[in-house]
């Protein structure tokens, strides 16, 4: 009798216990914070590719890389409500420029995302071209990445014609690639607009809204585009290599001064008149599920 009765005082005192621990356990898991619901397969941008994030423009009432500690010049930018909080606003006389990281010249390959709206095609001068972003070489000799929206025929019609491009300043035989593709249907609306480079495969790729859209080179025209250092049957472009050309400076909503022969003054040529958000660059050729991460969560305001 004594045993049981040991036992039996040992059991009621270890219930109670037992029935507040269990009850504290639900308490806490009731009052923890959610997971958050992932869109195509992130949380928001910010965590899409975030370790090759080395430059990044939010736009938010100046012209700042907020990811490399860049401080941009901008000239007559206002800003206006954008996909994610403001939106760089262009006009003819509006443009920015910075000065460009150790990491963005070390670059061997590369990806920039932007959201971009269009109001009309790019007419008349000095507004056609309109350049988004450029990374130049001392006096503007070499467009070492380019992004640019070309006037189109019909100017009523709704595809926007863009070069995008960069340079090898390396290479052998063909250095300068600029690249023709086109947005359909892009006009008076937010679009997302990525290029990627991979050095490793040196393929080149567009992407409008998550998709890889046809690009146009002398290679032909294709989703995916291998950059080679001469014609058909050359050897392949490979990683960037910029060491004896460095980018020294960098230019968003304008071109860059002196490319291709334009004005050597800064902000005088082919100003951007549309809007610009989330312009990010990257250290590496996303992926396509990384892309479309980037335009799924900007198209949710995240």
């Amino acid at each position: 009798m004594k045993t049981t009765k040991g036992n039996f005082s040992l059991t009621a005192i270890m219930l109670p216990v037992a029935f507040l621990f269990v009850l504290g356990s639900c308490k806490k898991s009731s009052n923890s914070t959610p997971p958050p619901v992932l869109i195509g397969g992130y949380a928001s941008s910010d965590s899409v590719a975030s370790g090759n994030l080395i430059a990044y423009w939010p736009f938010d009432g100046n012209v700042n890389d907020v990811k490399g500690g860049i401080t941009g010049t901008g000239v007559n930018v206002t800003y206006v409500p954008g996909v994610r909080g403001q939106a760089y606003q262009g006009s003819s006389t509006a443009y920015a420029s910075f000065t460009p990281s150790p990491a963005m010249t070390a670059l061997q390959s590369y990806s920039i995302s932007v959201w971009y709206w269009q109001t009309a095609q790019p007419v008349g001068t000095p507004n056609t071209p309109q350049g988004l972003f450029f990374l130049a070489d001392a006096g503007g000799a070499n467009p070492l990445i380019l992004l640019e929206n070309e006037s189109y025929t019909p100017a009523s019609g709704d595809s926007l014609r863009w070069h995008t491009g960069l340079t090898f300043t390396a290479a052998n035989n063909w250095k300068v690639f600029s690249m023709e593709s086109f947005d359909t249907a892009a006009i008076g609306k937010w679009v997302h607009l990525a290029v990627t480079y991979n050095g490793g495969t040196s393929t080149y790729v567009v992407y409008q809204n998550g998709s890889p859209v046809s690009n146009s080179s002398a290679y032909g025209s294709a989703t995916s585009t291998v950059l080679l250092d001469g014609p058909l049957g050359s050897s392949p472009q490979g990683n960037i290599n910029w060491s004896k050309s460095p980018a020294v400076e960098g230019t968003i909503g304008t071109w860059a001064p002196g490319v291709f022969g334009v004005s050597p003054t800064l902000g005088a040529n082919g100003n951007w008149v549309g809007k610009i958000d989330e312009l990010r660059l990257f250290n590496k050729a996303l992926t396509q599920q990384e892309v479309s991460g980037l335009y799924l969560n900007g198209k949710a305001g995240r």
